[in-house]
């Protein structure tokens, strides 16, 4: 009998640690409730202490955590007390807390499902696109040379420069010349009479000084097989200007490739245009002081087009990105001369662009921090790339269209992509200018997109203003002013 006790100590100390590991079992593997956007903890089998820090907040407003996790199962029709409310108001909180310690970056970009923002709407929203409340007006850079110019890429130049604005736009000429104008711009305020009989102010951005042609050297093709009269085009095509991420101003542009047929290349604008060295900031070792070809390492074609380039937020290493597209993404990092690595892309990464459709890059990318200005500062959570992309389509009127997108990925390595336009934007006044030339097939081509104003000149915030540059199919101007954030509107998660 004296070992009856012994043997009840001994069946205690097993049953207590069998429930110990039991315990321990459950806090690292919890149970999970499906919510609409994650998984909640069983958070009944917790005491207080024991919850993290987001689920205190329930037994502080004196709510029984098991209580809270019946209601949330519970469905609406059901939920009639106060109490029911209150810990469904709780349980969101708690959803949005465990989202934003698994991906810090949320709280920042849920501005970007919704669908309407401002009061009044700064949106309107349809089934297929989504018109924004913003006009487009008319971009004039002409010479006696050249009365008609198109495709204009803008910046704004520093605050010591003279005119905001930088213009550079393609030149309509005869032939299979190419060419370009570049001038500086500012905002110009022209009468003239409405419809109705009125007088009133016409706003648009026109060359405040003399354009000229921007000429950069030539360079000649390597091999233009089965399209040997592109190897003879003179002249440069598709310039776009845009600041690097240290205030150095940059054109991207095609000409003849050294690898294949034509190919991106790149320049600093103050070996072009001399007048920015006097601007920029004195000391910034030019890069590029010659023409540079950009290479791509992988599946490069005898036509390269439509690259655009970013910067690590962190490290500030510099980015190509050749291509974005359904269920494919291609990016290299520079390492000098031109040259890249291997596409660095993530074999897990989801493009989130879910059309299989004929898509290009249309424009630069800049970055965003996700707040407005002095409400936060910039770090690896709310800091994104912002860039469009043109969607092409032939209906069966045959009328080629470039339907624009927005795209965002993250500023930092891995750059993850975040979000794609579930809606392609139009602008307010849009079909008026589409009908101003009356010439079927042509459309608004977006070029570029920058800050209006040179503060950070590559970076920027929601409620700071950025400029679209437009191309009037192929002869005009145009661009749109609006708030960062009217753009990251009615967009697809690529988390999901």
């Amino acid at each position: 009998m004296a070992g009856s006790p012994q043997r009840r100590a001994q069946f205690i100390i097993v049953a207590a640690l069998l429930y110990s590991l039991y315990v321990l079992s459950r806090l690292v593997l919890p149970k999970r409730l499906e919510t609409k956007q994650l998984t909640l903890p069983d958070i009944g089998r917790h005491t207080k202490f024991q919850l993290p820090p987001y689920f205190q907040s329930l037994e502080d407003a004196g709510i029984d955590p098991a209580e809270a996790i019946a209601i949330l199962e519970t469905p609406e029709s059901e939920q009639g007390s106060r109490q029911s409310k209150r810990i469904k108001k709780f349980g969101k909180q708690v959803s949005r807390s465990l989202l934003y310690s698994r991906h810090p970056e949320e709280k920042y970009i849920e501005i970007l499902w919704r669908c309407r923002t401002g009061e009044p709407p700064a949106a309107e929203v349809f089934d297929s696109f989504v018109s924004l409340k913003h006009k487009i007006f008319e971009v004039r850079v002409a010479s006696e040379r050249y009365p008609m110019t198109y495709n204009p890429s803008i910046i704004a130049l520093p605050p010591s420069s003279h005119y905001p604005f930088l213009i550079v736009a393609r030149v309509r000429g005869g032939g299979f010349f190419q060419e370009s104008l570049i001038c500086e711009g500012k905002y110009i305020d022209e009468p003239f009479i409405n419809p109705w009989g009125f007088e009133v102010m016409n706003r648009l951005i026109g060359c405040a000084t003399n354009p000229r042609v921007l000429v950069v050297p030539q360079t000649p093709a390597r091999d233009c097989t089965g399209i040997d009269y592109m190897s003879d085009v003179p002249g440069y095509h598709d310039p776009r200007v845009f600041w690097s991420n240290t205030g150095a101003p940059l054109m991207m542009f095609n000409q003849q490739s050294r690898y294949g047929c034509f190919g991106l290349w790149i320049i600093d604008l103050r070996s072009v245009y001399p007048s920015l060295r006097y601007r920029v900031t004195r000391g910034l070792l030019n890069q590029y002081p010659t023409v540079m070809e950009l290479t791509r390492t992988e599946g490069r074609q005898p036509i390269e087009k439509n690259y655009l380039m970013f910067y690590d937020a962190e490290t500030g290493s510099g980015y190509v990105q050749y291509e974005l597209r359904n269920g494919s993404r291609h990016f290299s990092r520079l390492v000098g001369n031109g040259l890249t690595t291997s596409n660095m892309t993530s074999p897990l990464e989801k493009t989130c662009i879910h059309e299989d459709a004929i898509w290009h890059q249309a424009t630069n990318a800049i970055k965003i921090v996700l707040c407005d200005y002095g409400q936060c500062e910039p770090e690896p959570e709310n800091t994104v790339y912002l860039a469009f992309l043109h969607r092409k389509e032939t209906p069966e009127t045959f009328k080629v269209q470039y339907k624009r997108y927005v795209a965002l990925w993250k500023a930092t390595a891995p750059f993850e992509m975040i979000a794609f336009g579930s809606k392609h934007i139009r602008f307010d006044n849009e079909d008026e200018w589409e009908q101003k030339f009356n010439v079927e097939g042509k459309f608004l081509y977006t070029v570029s997109v920058a800050w209006e104003t040179n503060m950070n000149r590559y970076e920027g915030y929601l409620n700071e203003n950025v400029i679209v540059s437009l191309g009037v199919g192929d002869h005009g101007n145009a661009a749109v002013v609006m708030p960062a954030r009217d753009l990251l509107i009615c967009m697809d998660s690529c988390r999901v």
